[in-house]
């Protein structure tokens, strides 16, 4: 027969090491939001979902690529490959679903074309698309890798 002394020693030292556990543990990363969901079906308009988290530091999964009209610091991020137009280097025949992001303390990406996870804010106002080129692109701003 246990001692009762004994027994409460032992609740708490298991008690500690379970808090102990739990400050430990790394924080789970945000759950990404597909990047089809800020889109209307159409493609065309932001989706209620996006005017939902306009404002709102939102993270996002997808291949990355150059955005040739856009300036320095400026990239986007899309479901599918992004290819520029081979005849104008433009971003016109791109697939909907595509968001300009805003990441000027980005790393380099070795490979343009790689799938990374960014976290940033997302910003509907037509200003913010400006330096991009895309003037139907939602934006990502002031975006950091998450991971890739």
């Amino acid at each position: 027969m246990s001692h009762p002394r004994i027994l409460g020693r032992r609740a708490i030292i298991a008690a500690g090491t379970g808090l102990a556990c739990t400050a430990i543990a790394p924080a789970r990363a945000a759950q990404a939001t597909p990047l089809r969901d800020l889109y209307d079906e159409a493609g065309s308009a932001p989706s209620p979902l996006a005017r939902n988290l306009d404002g709102q530091r939102v993270t996002l999964t997808g291949l990355v690529a150059p955005v040739p009209t856009a300036a320095p610091g400026w990239l986007a991020l899309g479901e599918a490959a992004l290819v520029p137009c081979q005849l104008c280097g433009g971003a016109h025949d791109w697939p909907t679903g595509v968001v300009a992001v805003h990441a000027p303390g980005l790393p380099h990406i070795a490979d343009p074309y790689t799938r990374v996870t960014l976290t940033g804010v997302l910003v509907l106002d037509e200003s913010a698309r400006a330096p991009t080129g895309l003037p139907d692109r939602l934006v990502l701003r002031d975006a950091g890798l998450a991971s890739a």
